[in-house]
C-alpha cells in the first residue's frame, strides 16, 4: 500500500535555504540532495494483469524514490522507469535503474521503478508482443503517478516514461509505436496515461539486437526479429519528446538503430536529443555518470522538454 509522505512535523517550521540549485546552480541540472538523502518506498502494488505465461493474474509492484523531507515544493515532475532483461529477466532493483532513480531525484523529480510481465521467453523475441504487454504494463505506472499525485506532490503535466534496453523498446513503443497506442488493462482506469518526455537507454524500434558487428552496419545479428516502427513517428499526430542515451559499440541493440529513431524523430518535428558515449557498450549508465557533459546534455534536454523553466526550482529546506 502507498502512503501520503513528508508532511511537516508538528511544531516544526520550513526555513528555506538556497543551495545548489537554487543558488549556484541550474534548476533540475544541479543536484540538491545527495543520492543517500533519497528516500525508497518498496513493493507498492500499481495494478494487475492476466500473464498468458503463468495463466494468473500478476500482481504489478514497485519502488517508489522521493526527494527527502526538507523538499517542501508543492509540485514535483515524475519518472516512471522501467527494467531491461530482454523480456525475460530483471526486475525494478536491476540494470542500475535504482542510480538512475537517484540521480533524478537528487535533481528534483520523483521516479518510480517497476516491475512489469516478462514474456519473451512465451511470445519470441521475434513479436511486438511482449513490448505491447509491457507497454500496458507501464502505461498503468503511469495512470497509478497520477492517481498519487495529491499524496505524492506530483506535476501531471510534467511525466516522463524511461528505461534500459527493453525498457527502452517500452518507452519508446509507448511514445511512437502506433500498434502500442491504447490504455490495456493492468490498472488505474480513469487516468491518463500521457508524458511528456521519453526517455530510452539503449533502444530502438527495429527488432535487431544481439549482433558480432554494428560496423559499419550490424551484422551476424542472433534477433532479426518482424517489426520495424522507427517511421511511425511521422504519422502519429502527438509524441512526447525524444531523450536518447546510446552507446556506440552496443551489439546488443546496435548503435545505428537508435541514430535512425532520433532522425526519423527529428524529421517528424519532435523535439529530440541524443546523447552519445563514443566507445560505450550496451546501457553504458556508468560511462554516463561520468560524463559532465553527457549529463548536462540530458538534464538540460529535459528542462526544456518538460518546461521545468516554469516549474518551482527544487532547494533544500531546514527543519528548526
Amino acid at each position: 500500500q502507498a502512503f501520503p509522505i513528508f508532511e511537516t512535523p508538528p511544531g516544526t517550521m520550513r526555513v528555506a535555504v538556497s543551495l545548489a540549485a537554487g543558488a549556484a546552480g541550474e534548476c533540475f541540472v544541479t543536484p540538491v540532495w545527495a543520492a543517500e538523502d533519497v528516500v525508497v518506498q518498496s513493493n507498492i502494488k500499481y495494478g494487475s494483469s492476466y500473464n498468458h505465461a503463468d495463466a494468473k493474474q500478476e500482481d504489478l509492484l514497485l519502488d517508489a524514490y522521493f526527494p527527502p523531507a526538507s523538499d517542501q515544493r508543492k509540485l514535483r515532475p515524475g519518472v516512471v522507469l522501467v527494467h531491461g532483461g530482454s523480456f525475460i529477466s530483471g526486475d525494478k532493483t536491476s540494470d542500475g535503474e535504482p542510480d538512475l532513480a537517484r540521480f533524478l531525484v537528487s535533481r528534483g523529480y520523483v521516479a518510480v521503478s517497476i516491475d512489469y510481465r516478462l514474456m519473451g521467453k512465451y511470445y519470441g523475441l521475434e513479436t511486438d508482443q511482449p513490448p505491447k504487454e509491457a507497454t500496458e504494463d507501464a502505461r498503468a505506472a503511469v495512470r497509478f503517478m497520477r492517481k498519487m499525485a495529491e499524496d505524492w506532490r506530483i506535476d501531471t503535466d510534467r511525466l516522463t516514461i524511461g528505461g534500459d534496453s527493453a525498457g527502452a523498446f517500452t518507452s519508446l513503443f509507448f511514445g511512437f509505436a502506433k500498434v502500442a497506442q491504447y490504455e490495456g488493462k493492468s490498472g488505474n482506469p480513469g487516468f491518463s496515461s500521457q508524458v511528456r518526455l521519453s526517455l530510452p537507454i539503449s533502444g530502438a524500434l527495429k527488432d535487431e539486437a544481439f549482433c558480432a558487428s554494428v560496423h559499419p552496419q550490424p551484422t551476424n545479428c542472433s534477433l532479426e526479429g518482424d517489426f520495424d516502427y522507427t517511421q511511425d513517428v511521422a504519422t502519429m499526430d502527438k509524441t512526447p519528446a525524444l531523450a536518447m542515451i546510446h552507446g556506440t559499440e552496443d551489439l546488443t541493440v546496435p548503435y545505428v538503430n537508435g541514430v535512425a529513431m532520433y532522425e526519423a524523430a527529428r524529421k517528424a518535428g519532435v523535439a529530440s536529443t541524443l546523447v552519445t558515449l563514443e566507445g560505450a557498450g550496451h546501457v553504458p549508465l556508468r560511462e554516463f555518470f561520468a560524463s559532465s557533459s553527457a549529463t548536462l546534455q540530458l538534464t538540460r534536454f529535459m528542462v526544456e522538454a518538460l518546461d521545468l523553466k516554469h516549474a518551482e526550482c527544487p532547494h533544500d529546506t531546514v527543519l528548526v
